[in-house]
């Protein structure tokens, strides 16, 4: 009886290890690659910068384009943006104005979050 003990114990140790050992996938890779590289983009943007310096890779998320067919929107001292690729990671921003009343690429950056997950919310 005991023996019987013994392999169902042993059983049950090498069952837990092979579940285990298929937490770290292909899949979780590529996900992590992913997020590292937008991690390194938004590392990479700092205080100081202008705010044309977001412009390549993230997308003002404020109900709208900050730069569309009208023309630039006025100027706002705090604006949230989205990563271009996708508008879940986000990071918020706080401006200095340069020289106009309105929003310029020429603004520049006075702090900036570290990135972090929201839901995007539809107009």
């Amino acid at each position: 009886m005991k023996n019987h003990i013994h392999i169902l114990l042993a059983v049950i140790i090498l069952g837990f290890g092979v579940v285990s050992s298929h937490a770290g996938t292909d899949a979780d890779k590529d996900l992590a690659k992913k997020l590292s590289d937008i991690l390194a983009v938004s590392q990479k943007i700092q205080p100081g910068m202008t705010r044309a310096a977001l412009t390549n890779d993230f997308v003002a998320y404020n109900g709208g384009v900050l730069f569309g067919p009208l023309g630039p929107r006025d100027f706002q001292e705090h604006y949230t943006f989205s990563f271009r690729g996708c508008d879940l990671i986000k990071i918020d921003v706080t401006f200095v104005r340069s020289t106009s009343k309105e929003a310029q690429l020429t603004d520049s950056i006075a702090k900036i979050s570290k990135p972090y997950l929201a839901w995007s919310v539809a107009d």
